[in-house]
């Protein structure tokens, strides 16, 4: 009887273990969702009034999505002028429909993304991804607080000085490389009655980066060190800048009344030949080359006192920190999303250098496998091409380093200097004040 009772007892336990040890297997069994086969969903806006970004996206966005092809993809392209297209983002971004990516290039539109924590940081993204490897070495920058929000999209241009090569080797004036030489030449000019050099003054925009461009040869890091609160407008880099432009004021290198000339009057003086110097966009030289028949001539700002390996061909360009392709912070997939945004930007630059003929590209085309033929222009194109290495270039500071407000003052207290209401002292604390404001 004992026997049978154990028997019992033993099929028994026998039972539940079975029971036990199967259901314990089922419940640690992974669950296949059914939407683990569903591709990944992206959705990308774009403006629709800029006619030469529609026609790129339209030549290669079917392939991306070929490239991509475990994505879902969508491209929206919005209607409407700045205004209508950042309102519509607003909506979009407070929706159901929230893109993915959307391009945005206004600082103060980037501001409002910002105090809503609409968009979100992409340093690690990029990062993982290579991306800096595949840029020009200063499109990596600290981005605003330290963060990078958006994949650089944009072609990029450089504040140089066009000159007339013609009116140089006629009257047999060194191009000046030095500001002592770049004063020599202002000499020589106005003796033979032209005016040496031809700006807006009117503009306070141009006028600053006038004046950058200068201190970015004393220093290339002098605009960072600004930035990061380790000198002042005020201290002895930029002020000696703001001096030496000064300096060419009085001796009158700009012609009368340059503070009322806008850019579209500077630059009809140049390419008449009425002026001899230019202070321009690289992406105005070919205009100018064709004006003036082949004669005109890019340079670097001439440096101002001794030139080292640290401020040799220095440069600020246009780039804008706050620009480009951002991430919604409500993305599901962020790191996609920015493989695919990386992806878009270098499409859209292959298209301009191979199809457009336009080399201001923030990529280095030849890591990139990329082929130009045009051989029109070759001072612009041996230019482009030192940049690769050049590690003196810098952004402006009025392109999306600082907030919205400062940017007005600082280019309202420049058109003041320009026009002679300010003195270097005043201007400098001027641009100190405005370093300040708040957004």
């Amino acid at each position: 009887m004992k026997s049978i009772n154990f028997k019992c007892y033993l099929l028994v336990f026998v039972f539940l273990f079975s029971y036990i040890f199967v259901g314990c297997t089922k419940s640690v069994s992974p669950v296949v969702s059914e939407k683990s086969n569903e591709k990944i969903k992206l959705s990308c806006a774009i403006p629709a009034e800029d006619t030469a970004k529609i026609k790129a996206f339209k030549s290669f966005e079917t392939n991306i999505k070929k490239q991509f092809s475990d994505y879902d993809i969508s491209f929206k392209y919005i209607k409407g002028d700045t205004k209508s297209y950042e309102t519509k983002i607003k909506v979009l971004l407070s929706s159901n429909q929230k893109p993915d990516i959307f391009f945005s290039k206004e600082n103060s539109f980037f501001e409002q993304l910002f105090s809503a924590n609409a968009v979100q940081p992409i340093d690690k993204y990029l990062k993982e991804l290579k991306f800096w490897h595949m840029v020009l070495p200063f499109v990596k920058n600290d981005g605003y607080k330290g963060k990078v929000y958006a994949v650089p999209f944009e072609e990029v241009h450089y504040e140089i000085m066009a000159i007339n090569s013609d009116i140089f080797n006629k009257n047999k004036i060194k191009i000046p490389t030095n500001f002592e030489e770049l004063k020599n030449a202002v000499y020589t000019l106005k003796s033979k009655g032209i005016i040496p050099i031809a700006i807006g003054g009117k503009d306070g925009g141009i006028v600053y980066n006038m004046i950058g461009s200068f201190a970015a040869t004393i220093d290339p890091e002098v605009t960072k060190n600004i930035i990061n609160g380790k000198e002042k407008f005020s201290s002895n880099n930029f002020k000696e800048a703001v001096l030496k432009v000064k300096e060419l004021i009085d001796m009158e290198a700009f012609g009368k009344e340059t503070q009322c000339r806008t850019d579209l009057q500077a630059a009809q003086l140049f390419n008449s030949g009425k002026a001899a110097i230019y202070c321009t966009s690289s992406s105005n030289l070919n205009m100018c080359n064709k004006k003036l028949n082949g004669k005109c001539k890019l340079i670097y700002y001439p440096y101002i006192g001794e030139e080292n390996v640290n401020n040799y061909n220095s440069l600020v360009s246009d780039l804008q920190k706050n620009s480009g392709l951002f991430i919604s912070s409500i993305s599901e997939h962020p790191k996609e999303a920015v493989n695919l945004a990386i992806e878009i930007s270098k499409e859209y630059n292959k298209y301009l250098y191979e199809k457009q003929n336009n080399p201001a590209t923030i990529y280095i085309p030849s890591k990139q496998g990329w082929e130009n033929n045009n051989k029109n222009n070759k001072d612009l194109q041996q230019f482009m091409k030192s940049l690769y290495e050049n590690k003196n270039i810098t952004s402006s500071l009025l392109n999306g380093s600082i907030n919205v407000k400062a940017s007005k003052a600082i280019m309202e207290a420049s058109t003041a200097f320009m026009t002679g209401f300010l003195s270097v002292d005043t201007y400098t604390k001027e641009l100190d004040k405005a370093m300040e404001l708040k957004f």
